[in-house]
């Protein structure tokens, strides 16, 4: 009987564990600076591995002993959607300040999520005259470079129709670089674009790829570097990325000139991160129709 006790007590603590880590796992951060060279303060939003999330505000130069009612809504300041969450108001200050924190519950993050991936998602604070609004933005890819095969093409978010060409591709719904899960950026099997991973991957399956190192710079100027640990050749379904939680990045590509053909999957370790230039960070897109 105390052996059952104790081992029904070490899964319960080991449960404990798990639920603690993913609560304190951090998925995706946005940040919103609110009014002209935020004037009016931040905010910030945090999404968190148990489906929970924390916004955070640090407001200014409100109406003082005001309170504000907090929106987060799906479309732009200057034309409004649909409102994804409404959490509890905050008062300001006697100097019109605020420095707060509100929980948000895994139902409202939800709906948050699925706004965020098809499209961009606003804070609103207080209502009509005194309202402030500002745009909750996150880190995305923005440039992949693989030196060695002589790649190096500005990334966009993935449209719903046919891929263009000239440039990679990151996929909206799955994580971003340094966020835990898959990181995808795809891209034509063509000159200029992957077509020499999937050259390469032809030969002894692509061996020679493994170990060979990847830039990927994102839009808070940063780039960090990974390594190749995996080659998949014949790839029928990406589905796996979507339930993973290791942090990867996948590199994706067509075997053929259609969306029958099967696809090439090559897999990278992050290895470090690292500041740079807006400048290297933010390369000029110039998506073409192919």
């Amino acid at each position: 009987m105390r052996r059952l006790i104790s081992i029904s007590l070490a899964i319960l603590l080991t449960l404990s564990v798990v639920a603690s880590a993913d609560a304190a796992t951090v998925k995706r951060t946005w940040s919103a600076r609110l009014g002209t060279d935020a004037v009016n303060g931040t905010a910030g939003l945090q999404a968190y591995g148990d489906g929970s999330g924390m916004l955070t505000l640090n407001l200014k130069s409100l109406r003082p002993t005001t309170t504000y009612a907090l929106e987060i809504r799906s479309g732009s300041c200057a034309k409004l959607g649909t409102v994804r969450a409404t959490l509890y108001a905050v008062p300001a200050s006697a100097t019109g300040t605020v420095e707060t924190f509100r929980n948000v519950p895994e139902a409202k993050m939800n709906a948050i999520w699925k706004a965020s991936r098809s499209g961009p998602i606003v804070i609103r604070v207080g209502t009509g005259s005194l309202a402030k609004c500002a745009t909750l933005a996150f880190a995305v890819a923005t440039r992949i470079v693989l030196s060695k095969l002589s790649i190096d093409i500005p990334i966009i978010r993935g449209p719903s129709g046919y891929p263009p060409c000239n440039v990679a591709m990151y996929m909206a719904e799955l994580a971003q670089p340094r966020e835990p899960g898959v990181t995808l950026i795809y891209a034509h099997a063509r000159r200029g674009m992957f077509l020499p991973l999937l050259t390469k991957s032809k030969i002894n399956n692509g061996a020679s790829l493994i170990g060979m190192q990847v830039k990927v710079y994102t839009s808070d100027r940063r780039v960090s570097t990974y390594q190749i640990i995996e080659v998949r050749r014949h790839v029928k379904s990406i589905q796996s990325a979507f339930g993973a939680t290791t942090e990867r990045l996948w590199i994706y590509t067509s075997e053929g000139p259609n969306s029958t053909y099967p696809k090439l999957v090559v897999v990278a370790k992050r290895l470090s991160t690292t500041t740079t230039t807006d400048a290297a960070s933010h390369p000029r897109a110039r998506p073409v129709s192919c």
